[in-house]
């Protein structure tokens, strides 16, 4: 008779081959028999999305996955349930297209399908979520991105609510700066004589610094025999970027320009410190050299690492030993500890070059990799990762458990990544730099492991530039912490962790800096 382990073997078996070798994570039930089902749920191998569907959690151990990382199977399930329910009929929303053509892939509190075969029925989903299944006199055209069937990104623009011009600007403006020229969006408006939209796309293209392809849509309505009134659909009040009159540009590179523009402001209205000069670089260093224990520990602590205040001072004094003490060779929290260290002796070295003048943008473009390979080059010798994957930005997806944000996908990463290094050289007050670009750097999300600790170094370099100290992010405020990042990824509020940063700027000293070691410069 087999035994328990050897049943389970054999139903993982039958899973690895329904989900195509571990490609897919979602399945319907009817692809596994009810024996296999059964006995992978009861193990944790599976989970509930909706009657007849399920999710595979490839971490057994970690429950709840629809629960805390619904974000890692949303977009699957959306395609295959919607293909499994209307065969090459169906297509998203306006609003859920020019989202998606943005490259903006978080989950929204509601998508709504359009399809011939629908009955306007609402369907629940895990994580207070929902799709609206709006039934069309007919079937419509779609383009297929990622297994997605999107409303054409012309058909989109020239389809959304007037509302979603302010409450999706980020994505209508990143999606508008990748269509070169108007012949495209002209088609459409002429072919469904849109003269009132066409009004309102001639308004927002020159509130964005596009006014000659605002004159031609104009222009070209006009000479079809209507009468057009243009208007600026955006929130007047807001600060958004301007987009380049010649040339296209990346969805990515808009959407971060863009939310730099409307950040700013909110950011310099209550960042809570002063912007000083520093005098004293050495004294302001050996500071930096005393609170590296307090924040080595908690910037460690915060992802998830079991290191103690010991570990920390062994790496900090050389006594990290892993060919005498195997122990600390074969601890993933010894390795991410000697990697901590290397990266923040690095980041020492950048910040005396800011206090001695040098451009922060250009800097941490030019730097930043060098952290991350600092930071994960013991794993690499140890043999834990390949060297390979020192080698930049990462090539796959990544979803953050716990949040309804989805990190840009890789195509998008460089293009993104070089709108934020524009940014930081473009801005004038280096304590709006601080409060922005470490957000948006774990919003873009550009390497496979690290990204918050690059974040939270490049805050302190950036802090530096202000003359404000080096601020420690305490373990014991996660929470806290990750709410305010999720409030700006999810809805552009950046308020939260402006004061949140700012309260910690004028905190006392971590209570660890007392009994740490003087390091030596």
């Amino acid at each position: 008779m087999a035994k328990p382990n050897e049943l389970l073997a054999t139903s993982l078996a039958e899973l690895r081959g329904v989900t195509q070798n571990g490609t897919r994570s979602v399945v319907k039930s009817e692809e596994l028999s009810r024996v296999h089902r059964e006995r992978l749920q009861a193990n944790g191998f599976l989970e509930d999305i909706m009657k007849g569907w399920l999710a595979v959690n490839s971490r057994p151990s970690a429950n709840n996955r629809i629960d805390t990382a619904w974000s890692t199977v949303y977009w699957e399930f959306i395609a295959r349930y919607l293909d499994d329910r209307f065969p090459d009929d169906w297509r998203l929303s306006p609003e859920a297209s020019v989202a998606l053509w943005s490259d903006n892939h978080s989950i929204p509190a509601q998508a709504i399908v359009r399809s011939s075969k629908a009955n306007n029925q609402l369907v629940k989903l895990p994580s207070n979520t929902s799709l609206y299944l709006l039934r069309t006199r007919e079937t419509e055209p779609a383009e297929t991105r990622n297994q997605l069937r999107l409303m054409p990104i012309e058909e989109s623009i020239c389809n959304l609510s007037p509302e979603a011009w302010k409450t999706s600007a980020t994505d209508v403006i990143a999606a508008i700066g990748s269509i070169r020229g108007t012949s495209t969006l002209l088609q459409h408006l002429l072919d469904g004589g849109r003269s009132h939209v066409g009004g309102r796309i001639a308004g927002a293209l020159r509130h964005l610094g596009r006014a000659r392809d605002a004159d031609t849509i104009i222009k070209a309505l006009e000479s079809a025999g209507y009468n057009p009134h243009e208007d600026n659909p955006f929130d007047p009040t807001a600060e958004l970027t301007k987009l380049d009159a010649r040339r296209t540009q990346a969805p990515s590179a808009t959407r971060i320009k863009n939310l730099w523009a409307k950040m700013g402001k909110d950011a310099l209205d209550h960042i809570g410190f002063q912007q000083v000069r520093i005098n004293d670089r050495d004294g302001y260093i050996a500071e930096i050299n005393e609170r590296y224990v307090a924040d080595a520990l908690n910037s460690l602590s915060i992802e998830g690492y079991e290191v103690s205040e010991e570990l920390i001072r062994r790496v900090q004094d050389g006594k990290w030993e892993p060919d005498e003490n195997a122990r600390d060779h074969e601890t993933k929290n010894a390795l991410a500890a000697k990697g901590y260290r290397l990266a923040f002796e690095e980041v020492r070295e950048d910040i005396r070059k800011i206090l001695d003048g040098a451009p922060t943008g250009e800097l941490l473009e030019a730097r930043h990799q060098d952290w991350f390979r600092a930071m994960f080059s013991p794993s690499v010798t140890a043999g834990i990762i390949k060297a390979h994957q020192l080698a930049g930005y990462r090539s796959h997806n990544v979803y953050l458990r716990g949040s309804s944000h989805v990190p840009l996908p890789p195509h998008a990463i460089a293009d993104a990544m070089d709108a934020l290094f524009e940014s930081i050289s473009e801005e004038s007050d280096a304590r709006v730099k601080a409060i922005l670009a470490p957000f948006l750097f774990t919003y873009i999300h550009p390497f496979p492991d690290g990204n918050g600790r690059t974040a939270r170094f490049m805050m302190n370099a950036l802090l530096a530039e202000s003359g404000a100290p080096w601020t420690v992010i305490p373990v014991t405020r996660r929470d806290e912490y990750m709410n305010a990042l999720e409030e700006a990824s999810q809805y552009e509020n950046i308020v939260p962790i402006t004061k949140f940063v700012s309260e910690l700027v004028n905190a006392p000293p971590p209570s660890t800096e007392a009994t740490a070691a003087r390091i030596d410069n």
